[in-house]
């Protein structure tokens, strides 16, 4: 018989938990029909244009059931519909991706994924090469949500105690308290937000509220896990269940943010991202299906992909963010389009 191990924390008792607002009967109840005639829009769309187009559609419903020796008995379902699609043009230069996701299948809008997939397509074709180097970006949702994710990860108290996270401070201290992001931004979790509520449990069974990770650019709060929360003599964190980054301040639209563009990229999305320096959050990766160069306010042409060396800290400092977007669904996040002063590339790629 194993021994019992050393970090095991007994199963909760009966709980009280919030709503469940994350289910809708439109998608769970969905037939294949109605699915084709949805695809049938995006593949007229790619003939029309004269690209090949390639994506996912799918439509989920789920029930979670969960019972313990202690009382504890809770049961939530959900939904979830998303579309992704590819379009590439004829001769090979051109590639365009876009997706779109909601627990609600009736909120899913088919022809506006494809006429985007399409439209990147169409404008990265014949892309021209600049030098790598540390250029002025704006990132779509699509690019912060590719990113972002590593940051989140990083919200843990026990990593950060034990010094092993960018979080973590001196002399075995955090960084909570520290104003380490731009002083507009706030990333929260909430399991009843209207466009992306969740279950209202934590993996430990714990009830899920609004939790505030980032408030005002401040470090707030890093979640305990319930043993560490007992090792540390703190409450165990009600999340995060889903991750919200948004501005205090009024949004920029995306066209308005090209327009105050002087010199700069666009970015549509990156991929291959992979982390390098955990403790400084240092990511490396690849642009992919749109990126053009910015003068003077326009879009003025499509550019090869590049590979970047970039810290997600150093990204959303407060000397670097100079404009957001209003947050996107790109679950479980919702994220902005950001407009940063630099960004830095360090080699070009031949990758489409």
């Amino acid at each position: 018989v194993s021994p019992v191990h050393r970090e095991y924390v007994p199963t909760p008792g009966p709980l009280t938990y919030g709503a469940n607002r994350g289910y809708a009967a439109a998608t769970a109840e969905v037939d294949l029909d109605a699915r084709a005639r949805a695809l049938a829009v995006a593949i007229a769309a790619c003939r029309a244009a004269g690209v090949t187009g390639a994506g996912f559609h799918s439509a989920t419903a789920a029930g979670a059931a969960t019972a313990t020796a202690n009382g504890n008995r809770r049961y939530f379902e959900s939904t979830s519909a998303d579309f992704s699609m590819t379009a590439r043009t004829p001769d090979g230069t051109g590639s365009g991706y876009f997706s779109a996701d909601h627990f609600d299948l009736a909120r899913l809008d088919v022809a506006h994924v494809a006429a985007q997939a399409v439209r990147k397509a169409v404008q990265s074709r014949e892309p021209k090469p600049i030098e790598p180097g540390v250029y002025p970006v704006i990132l779509e949702p699509q690019a912060v949500a590719d990113l972002i994710g590593f940051l989140v990860n990083a919200f843990d108290a026990r990593t950060a105690d034990e010094g092993r996270s960018a979080f973590s401070g001196k002399e075995g201290k955090t960084r909570v308290g520290e104003a380490m992001f731009d002083r507009r931004l706030n990333l929260y979790s909430d399991p009843s937000h209207a466009d992306l509520p969740v279950p209202p449990s934590t993996g430990e069974g714990i009830p899920a509220t609004r939790l505030s990770l980032v408030t005002g650019g401040t470090l707030a709060h890093l979640p305990y896990s319930r043993y560490w929360a007992q090792e540390r003599k703190q409450q165990p964190s009600p999340g995060p269940v889903n991750y919200i980054l948004e501005s205090a301040e009024s949004p920029m639209p995306l066209d308005e943010m090209i327009r105050n563009t002087e010199r700069g990229l666009l970015i549509s999305r990156f991929w291959y991202v992979r982390s390098i320096d955990g403790r400084h959050l240092m990511l490396t990766g690849l642009t992919r299906d749109g990126l053009w160069w910015i003068e003077k306010g326009a879009i003025s042409h499509p550019v090869r992909n590049l590979r970047f060396n970039q810290s997600v800290l150093a990204m959303l400092a407060p000397s670097n963010v100079e404009a957001i977007g209003a947050p996107e669904r790109k679950a479980p996040f919702m994220v902005p389009a950001l407009k940063l002063s630099a960004f830095t590339f360090t080699s070009t790629s031949d990758a489409i």
